[in-house]
Order: C-alpha cells, then structure tokens, then sequence
C-alpha cells in the first residue's frame, strides 16, 4: 500500500522516520523547559509570598520575652510553630504550639488575640469574616483541614471554625486564631492530655507578644530604646517587621538571582547540544536533502522543511517540559515552602496562563535557534549545487 505525503506533512514523517533522534532532541527541549518554566514560577511564587507578609505586616516594633526572638520573627516567614510568653498583666497575643493534630501533617500554630484591640490580625479577618467571634470558636487558616462537621480537633478537643482564611504563603496558613477568653480553654484541654501548652496559672495573664505602631516621625529601634530605658527590663527581645521584610526581599533577589544564572547557563549548555545535533544530522541527510532536490525543491523549501522539524520538536519539548514542571510545584506548594523557609504564596491563574504562554513561544524559538546553522548551510549556495548534483 503506498503512502500519500504531502510537502506539508513532510517533516512530521522526518521526525517519526528517526524517533531515536527526535526523541533525544525533545528531551533536551523538554528540560530547557523545565528549567525555564519552573524558575520562573517559583519566583513568581516567591515574589507573592512576600507581597502577602508584606500587606500583614501591620506592626512596626514586636516586644517579646527573652531569648524569643528567633521564634517571632519565623511567625511572620513560614518558621515553625512555637510556644512564648510574658506572665505580665497585659492582653495582646498569645502564641501556642499545639501537639501534632489530625488536621494537618505538623504542629499547629494557636495564636490568641483582642479583636477590640488588635490592629494586625483582626483587619485581616474582618476581611473573611464579619461576625464576632465566640468563647471556643476558631479562625483557621487556609492550610488548616477543617472536619465534615466544621471543626478542628486540637488537644483531644473539637473546636467549632467560625471562618476559614484565605492563603497567605507564610506560617499564618498552619494557625488558627482564638480570642483571648479561649485562650485559658485552650490551656485546660492541654494539660487533660498531659501536655499543658503553659502552666495554668498564667492562662489567663501570659502574652506572647506586645505589637507597636509607631507613631509618625519616631523609629522603631528608638521606640524599642524607650521601652527598654522605661521599664528597666533589658531582657526583652525586639522584632522590627520591617527589617524582616527587608531581609527576606534581599534573601528572595539571592534566590531569584541564582536561579536566573542556573536557567540561563543551562539553556546555553542545552542550545549548543541542539546545534552540535542538529549539525552532524545535516551530513547524515545530504542525500535526503539531494533527493527532495531532485523531486524539485528549491532552496526555500529544504529551508523550510528544517524550520517546521524543529518547532515541532519546540512545541513538543515545551509542552512535555511545562506538564512535568507543573506536575513538580503545583501539588508541592505547602512543602516547598516549609523547605525554603521564605513565604511562598501560589501566584494568580493569569500569571500562570501567561507564564505558560512564555514558557512555549521560548521552547518553540529554542527548537528554531538550534536549527539556524542547518538552515545556513541549506541556504548557501556551494551546499545546494551538491545537493542539485545528487551527491
């Protein structure tokens, strides 16, 4: 049975002709791709984890007790759950390592706090959830597994959800959110499972934290100064959100500048393995190329059937790379950013569209610029006069 090709579905043939070669070039496109691709959205990623801490920050100066430091500043990056407190008689948060739950793969972060008074996290919440919020009820946070029945069981105790957050791409995901009347509660089931979280006779009087906002005109480290010079207490630890922010925006270039260089090392390495294939097949089908010349093809048309090989070997690698990239981040995000330690926040699905849309146009141009030196050739006219000749 003879097989009709037509000049259009020539270089589809060439590339099932030779799968062993197609296959190898795909596969270098393929982890260009992949390198590309994924990069680009973990950066992106990243950028919006930080944009997310960025607009929680609503504190200028954080005071909390000694040695406690490291603790409060992994709260606001995507740290690790920790329990702290002062025994003062003062009211503003609580923050509360809780055993190992069964809603989520680790500790869980319980942070109490005034609504009446809290200017940081009560905005926030206001956002999702306009009621006020009871005695013994929760806010969880997005990464937080809430039950059929609308609870979460923490310390042997199932406490109702008055309302579930949006993601925020830092350790906040992995809290629930008490008022401070539920924070003795809280204490009590801690202690029924013989783990007291803190001893009960401060329940009802431990903070972990006292957030300031400066006034204008005034420093944070100045305020801190004050406080310390006040009160006499030297022991107190201070955390400057802001210096935070700053410090994971410079940690965040690092990264973002690391990775570029990786990409772009890695494509220079990957285009001149195409070229050096591309190259050595063009020997290996003059006579290919002299018999498509003696069916009558031009110089454009041999030119031309080099160009179409390639971007289908693009689009494909560009494709296969995207799928195996996305296959890698998208249902790792909570573990990559428990990994990184930075706040790592999954980018809007227009972002993700586009990024796509870039991704394949550069996996297509890649395919195209790997055969630039075959089509050269092809093109030059010593090179078409063998071929005319059939040699």
């Amino acid at each position: 049975m003879t097989q009709h090709i037509t000049l259009g579905g020539l270089p589809l043939v060439n590339l099932k002709r030779k799968p062993f070669r197609t296959a190898a070039l795909t596969i270098v496109v393929a982890m260009l791709t992949v390198a590309f691709y994924g990069g680009s959205l973990l950066s992106m990623n990243l950028e919006a984890g930080l944009n997310s801490m960025q607009e929680r920050m609503g504190a200028d100066l954080m005071v909390t007790p000694q040695n406690t430091k490291n603790e409060a500043e992994a709260l606001l990056t995507n740290g690790s759950a920790s329990t702290f407190y002062f025994t003062n008689e003062i009211t503003e948060q609580t923050y509360i390592s809780s055993l190992a739950a069964a809603c989520c793969d680790e500790k869980v972060q319980i942070i109490g706090f005034n609504p009446d008074t809290d200017f940081v996290i009560t905005p926030w919440i206001a956002s999702q959830f306009d009621g006020t919020l009871q005695r013994g009820q929760i806010v969880a946070g997005a990464s937080i597994s809430v039950s059929g029945n609308n609870t979460v069981k923490l310390y042997g105790h199932e406490f109702p959800v008055a309302a579930q957050l949006a993601n925020t791409g830092t350790s906040l995901d992995d809290s629930v959110f008490v008022n401070m009347q539920t924070v003795p509660d809280v204490v009590g089931y801690s202690a029924k499972v013989g783990h007291a979280a803190i001893p009960e006779e401060y329940a009802d009087k431990a903070v972990s934290a006292v957030l300031i906002k400066v006034k204008d005109g005034y420093s944070a480290q100045q305020v801190a100064s004050n406080i310390t010079k006040t009160t006499g207490i030297k022991s107190l630890g201070y955390v400057y959100p802001g210096g935070i922010t700053a410090t994971t925006k410079s940690n965040l270039n690092v990264i973002i500048r690391y990775v570029t260089l990786f990409v772009a090392v890695f494509w220079v390495m990957g285009l001149i393995v195409l070229l050096a294939v591309f190259s050595s097949a063009m020997n290996e089908r003059k006579r290919e190329f002299a018999a498509y010349r003696i069916l009558g093809a031009n110089r454009s048309t041999l030119v031309g059937i080099i160009v179409k090989e390639s971007a289908m070997i693009g689009a494909l690698g560009g494709v296969i790379g995207i799928a195996v990239a996305s296959l890698a981040i998208f249902p790792f995000s909570t573990l990559i950013g428990r990994q990184l330690q930075l706040p790592y926040l999954q980018t809007n699905m227009w972002n993700v569209l586009a990024l796509i849309a870039v991704s394949f146009v550069f996996a297509v141009l890649t395919g195209l610029l790997a055969s630039v030196a075959t089509a050269v050739k092809l093109s030059a006219p010593e090179t078409y006069l063998t071929l005319r000749e059939g040699e």
